[in-house]
């Protein structure tokens, strides 16, 4: 009987460490998906304190020098036309 208390205990014992390891294992995974989050939320705020001081640094330049923003408008305005004609899909003859 002893060897089967022994058994028994021995199993027990190793319940309870595997269960400490699932523990330890899942605390791990969750502090990696919050290092991620923070992570990403640092990113995104970079992104968007860039994006606003671009928005800023163009509407200085345009307000410096407003008719080279106006040629530059007309003239990206004029080339996305002649893109957009000439990618177009012409009819064919006879359809």
């Amino acid at each position: 009987m002893t060897s089967t208390s022994d058994e028994l205990t021995a199993a027990k014992e190793k319940v309870q460490l595997l269960g400490k390891s699932v523990e330890r294992a899942k605390a791990a995974v969750s502090d990696t998906i919050e290092d991620g989050k923070m992570a990403a939320e640092r990113l995104l705020k970079r992104g968007r304190y860039a994006v606003e001081d671009s928005v800023v640094e163009r509407i200085h330049q345009i307000r410096r020098e407003p008719l080279k923003a106006v040629a530059v408008a007309f003239t990206s305005g004029l080339v996305v036309g002649f893109l957009v004609s000439c990618l177009r899909k012409r009819p064919q003859a006879g359809n």
